[in-house]
């Protein structure tokens, strides 16, 4: 249903309408390999059983004051 979405710049210009992205806009699968790369390699010395967003701030957005209450 998403890769319906997005495989078009009106899909991708309504789905943008109802999904805050603050960050950049829509992601590169670049930065998830990225991402990958370094949790894999020796410079991630401390990250490990964690989900990690990468959203560009979408879920911060629209789960907003809900996962600050907790912290």
């Amino acid at each position: 249903m998403v890769a319906e979405m997005i495989a078009t710049k009106a899909g991708r210009d309504g789905l943008a309408k109802v999904v805050p992205m603050p960050l950049h806009g829509y992601l590169e699968p670049e930065s998830v390999a990225d991402l990958i790369i370094w949790l894999a390699s020796e410079s991630n010395t401390h990250v490990t059983g964690q989900t990690i967003y990468i959203d560009g701030g979408s879920d911060a957005v629209l789960r907003g004051d809900e996962i600050w209450e907790k912290v």
